[in-house]
């Protein structure tokens, strides 16, 4: 009764206090609020407040304290802890509990000159003690050797008097600013421990006496084992999977064989106990690896959210634990029922020590790796239909993968790597590229030793995606035409790659096709932004469309007569023997006049490698393999544009043209000279011989339109027309690219350069010096005809004064016909000694054994090729084969 009247009157008066009202002013409302505090105060289930933790607290002050350099706090603080006991009751731990919650940065806020307000003023104070009066009156005020250096001897050393004055200094701080007149010396007493409870000690003393005993045994020597309850077992096993020391596992939670569990057997007590065993090693493994420091960001938050769940796991066997220690209910000491409330718990944890086993036992493991085993055990997990597992496994991938997801994150929206990065699959080159080689050769895939990419495998399909959306964000940051976006700034993922994945789509939705769907679509949102930026650049501001029709036009004479000016222009100089037909000044002014239609044609350059160019201009003339490969045409390109034009597929352009050259050759020769006479005496010349050239050069001539109509017709108008349809439904630059090195490979392998159809393409320019060769032996034989029928015409020839003439011939130009019998006389004489009906018959020979093999050898390729071009050549042969019909 006496405490019920106390707590009434004190709860009477803490209303009165809060709420200012009384039974006075408002009765009835006064005695509302008196009831409802009455009843949970009485009805209060709150534990009694920890005094270790109180204590723990304030010593952790007092360390604070002197961390921060205040030892005067500390030491005044630890002045009062030591003289509490002397003054303390049993609400002592609540009031410094009070004190504690109300305290606000005590160790920012304290001041040691506080402490003084707790002093009692005399009502007469006496003047300040000071040392210059205390100076004064010992007499040492005038002794200036007091400050002289002090000599040391040698059972002294500096670093003791600077330790001893550094002491001095702080007691006296202490002793000025407390209110302690002498240092307080701790002795051994101030450290022993009053048990007020002596009874209850000596009962925990009993209980734990089964630890020390010692076996007893049985006359033939055979030890028994120490029987012990179910609760000794129960508190032994839950401090093991605590971490804790105990005494029936050792460090390796192997189980002692000293004890057994009391009306059991030993084989049901050695199953029982060895489960849980085998879970305390398993959960030992996690232990181990959340002490290990980590350097890597990736396994850091690793190792932290493992540290996390073994938290949550000791926190859970806690509350098992208060279920026996603070009983508010009658519980059952079973340790099957123990097994059975731990194993939901236990389950996700011993499969993640599995993970930890996987990545301890790899010999080199990358910091990624352990994400590939989350990966993949999440999905075992949902296959096995282990529900509390997969949730477990899967919101920890999230967690982890969300750091890795930073780096990607990063990179695809702001063109950035992150600093010394190890574990993200893109590098960038240390040096410095041409703008040209940025997207080539800047950023490249990291892959290891063995070649594989180095990368998580659930990644890789999208890592060359990933690649392309970043490196065109630096594309665009190049060409200025960048804008940030305020979502980068932001330290979380805005996508739904995250721990409420699962719960969101639910654990039937299989987890690899929930995260490439999820992650997919936030990817596809990155990079289209990024690839339609830069294709509406490099089409609208770059003039793409305009740099390919160029290219046509210079490289696969798609203009006939444009490329037609070109070529003869180069022809005419070499038929002259001009010494200079090379001349890259006069050659580039020709091709920019030309080909002045296209976009930037002041970009065209025209060399000849000199360096390889071995022969006079005689036999350069008779044969298209010697100059004419050496004729380069260059078109400079704003680097943007290099990005889809690679150094591979400008080559390939280069091929294409001097192939196209050489065509052109033959054909021009067949056409461009003009006999000076086919009659003689006014008549026809009806001769066996005229009729074989005629026959021969129309079937050279057959040849080279054949061959140039089936490139144009089946081959550079289909492709240059689909490549341009292509491009309009590519997404990124990246397709652009591959499309564009598919079509100049493609064009090389229909229009029969590709390494395949080497001896073809070798047959092919026998061919055309076939025609060269031809025109060459009609020349010698109108010679010879003149020389007999016009003596005085051919003097007049030999003489004529332009003879030395090497003035460079424009295309148009024309040269009067005898003077060109004058140049190309000297350069025919491979077939000048033999008769012109044997010349045509080795023709003839020729270009039937050469026709026939090109039939045969493109249907053998074509058969035996599986090549999209294949079908090409196929209607190639038929072509050629028209002329071996004829012919037979």
């Amino acid at each position: 009764m006496a405490h019920a009247a106390t707590l009434g009157a004190l709860t009477d008066e803490l209303v009165e206090v809060i709420t200012s009202t009384s039974g006075q002013l408002d009765p009835e409302r006064f005695n509302v609020l008196r009831e409802s505090s009455l009843r949970k105060l009485r009805q209060h289930n709150f534990l009694s407040t920890n005094q270790f933790d109180v204590q723990d607290k304030l010593n952790g002050f007092e360390e604070h304290f002197r961390v921060v350099n205040k030892d005067g706090l500390a030491d005044a603080l630890r002045e009062r802890l030591d003289a509490l006991p002397q003054v303390s009751s049993k609400w002592t731990p609540e009031i410094l509990h009070l004190l504690l919650l109300l305290e606000d940065q005590p160790v920012k806020n304290s001041k040691l000159a506080d402490l003084r307000l707790f002093k009692q003023r005399d009502e007469n104070p006496e003047p300040p003690l000071r040392w210059e009066d205390i100076a004064k009156e010992e007499g040492w005020d005038q002794d200036g050797n007091l400050w002289k250096t002090v000599k040391f001897d040698s059972y002294s050393s500096e670093e003791e008097y600077l330790e001893s004055a550094s002491d001095l200094s702080s007691n006296a701080e202490v002793t000025s600013a407390s209110t302690v007149e002498g240092q307080y010396q701790k002795s051994p007493s101030d450290f022993l421990v009053e048990s007020q409870d002596e009874e209850h000690l000596e009962q925990v003393r009993v209980t734990q006496l089964w630890r020390n005993a010692s076996p007893s045994k049985e006359p033939t020597g055979r030890s028994h084992k120490i029987a012990l309850s179910e609760f000794q077992i129960i508190r032994e096993v839950l401090f093991m999977l605590n971490g804790l020391e105990n005494t029936l596992f050792d460090g390796q939670s192997v189980l002692s064989l000293q004890f057994q569990l009391k009306h059991t057997s030993w084989e049901l007590y050695k199953a029982l106990l060895g489960s849980f065993g085998e879970a305390g090693r398993q959960l030992s493994l996690l232990r181990e690896f959340i002490k290990q420091p980590q350097n890597i960001p990736l396994l850091q938050v690793f190792r932290e959210a493992v540290e996390e769940r073994l938290g949550s796991f000791n926190r859970e066997i806690s509350d098992l634990q208060a279920r026996y220690v603070d009983i508010q209910q009658d519980v059952i000491i079973s340790l099957a029922r123990v097994l059975d409330d731990v194993k939901p718990h236990l389950e996700p944890l011993l499969s993640l020590s599995d993970i930890i086993q996987q990545l301890q036992r790899s010999k080199y493991p990358r910091p990624f790796y352990y994400l590939e085993l989350l990966f993949e055990a999440a999905e075992l997990a949902q296959v096995g239909g282990n529900d509390a597992v997969y949730r477990f496994i899967a919101t920890l991938f999230f967690e982890c993968f969300h750091i890795y997801l930073r780096s990607i994150r990063l990179w695809m929206e702001a063109g950035e790597l992150i600093n010394d990065d190890k574990a993200f699959f893109i590098t960038s080159s240390t040096s410095q590229v041409p703008l040209a080689q940025v997207w080539s050769n800047q950023f490249t895939l990291r892959k290891t030793t063995d070649g594989a990419l180095y990368v998580p495998r659930f990644l890789r399909p999208a890592t060359s995606k990933i690649l392309t959306t970043g490196k065109s964000v630096v594309v665009l940051k190049l060409l200025g035409k960048y804008q940030s976006s305020n979502a980068q700034n932001t330290p979380d993922s805005p996508i739904g790659v995250n721990k409420d994945l699962i719960s969101a789509h639910g654990i039937f939705a299989p987890f690899s096709e929930v995260f490439n769907n999820v992650f997919d679509t936030w990817m596809e949102s990155k990079h289209h932004a990024a690839s339609t930026t830069l294709r509406r650049t490099l089409f609208d501001s770059c003039s793409l469309w305009s740099v390919l029709d160029a290219l046509q036009q210079v490289y696969l004479m798609s203009n006939g007569a444009q490329a037609d000016l070109f070529a003869f222009a180069i022809f005419n100089n070499l038929d002259l023997l001009n010494s200079n037909w090379h001349d890259r000044f006069n050659l580039t002014a020709v091709a920019q006049e030309t080909f002045g239609t296209i976009t930037n044609a002041h970009r065209l350059v025209v060399t000849v490698a000199t360096d390889n160019l071995t022969d006079d201009v005689k036999n350069i003339r008779r044969s298209v393999r010697k100059g004419l490969p050496l004729v380069r045409i260059l078109y400079r390109l704003s680097w943007p544009i290099r990005i889809i034009l690679s150094d591979e597929s400008l080559a390939q352009y280069e091929a294409v043209f001097t192939f196209l050259l050489q065509l052109r050759r033959a054909t021009y020769v067949l056409h461009k000279y003009r006999l000076v006479s086919d009659n003689t005496a006014g008549a026809p010349n009806t001769s066996s011989d005229q009729a074989t050239y005629y026959g021969l050069r129309t079937k050279l001539l057959w040849f080279c339109n054949t061959f140039r109509s089936y490139l144009n017709t089946l081959v550079l108008e289909p492709l240059s027309a689909e490549l341009r349809h292509n491009l309009e439904q590519t997404e990124d630059i990246a397709a652009m690219e591959a499309l564009h090195s598919a079509y100049t490979k493609q064009i090389i392998s229909e229009v029969c350069l590709g390494t395949k159809l080497d001896p073809i393409r070798e047959c092919i320019l026998d061919m055309f010096d076939l025609a060269i060769r031809l025109q060459d032996a009609r020349q010698l034989e109108s010679e010879r005809e003149q020389e007999e029928e016009q003596e005085l015409s051919r003097l007049s020839v030999m003489s004529s004064p332009l003879k030395q003439s090497r003035r460079y011939m424009g295309s148009g130009e024309e040269e009067d016909e005898t003077f060109l019998l004058d140049q190309d006389k000297t350069s025919m004489m491979q077939d000048k000694e033999r008769p012109f009906a044997e010349v045509l018959h080795d023709i003839r020979a020729d270009i039937d054994r050469h026709l026939k093999f090109i039939c045969s050898g493109l249907r053998g390729v074509a058969r035996a090729s599986g090549d999209s071009a294949a079908g090409k050549w196929d209607i190639l042969a038929e072509m050629f084969e028209a002329g071996v019909r004829d012919r037979r």
